[in-house]
């Protein structure tokens, strides 16, 4: 997947997942801090890369752009790729589990 499309296929599945599942600005924060938390357990690139891009969604909420969350490139891409896949950025097991879709 070229690098505009994996931007597209993200950017729609992000605004398609938060406009489905609304979360808070204090959830948001919740959910720096559990992977925050996980990288500090876990101690891998991985996981910071998580923090990084829960970051960024931390900053889209606050301004609309997903600036930070590119930092965070291979979450980028495979969020676009499951989007393109399935329809859903999460999983199947955790769309399944956690996710819902008008």
């Amino acid at each position: 997947m070229q690098i505009s499309q994996t931007i597209k296929y993200y950017k729609e599945g992000m605004n398609k997942y938060d406009k489905e599942n609304p979360s808070s600005f204090k959830d948001r924060l919740d959910q720096v801090y559990d992977e925050f938390e996980e990288l500090v357990e876990d101690k891998n690139i991985e996981e910071l890369i998580d923090v990084i891009h829960t970051i960024g969604r931390v900053f889209h909420k606050l301004t609309g752009l997903h600036l930070i969350s590119y930092l965070a490139w291979p979450t980028v891409k495979k969020h676009a790729k499951r989007y393109k896949n399935q329809g859903c950025i999460r999983s199947r097991r955790n769309c399944k589990k956690y996710c819902i879709h008008i």
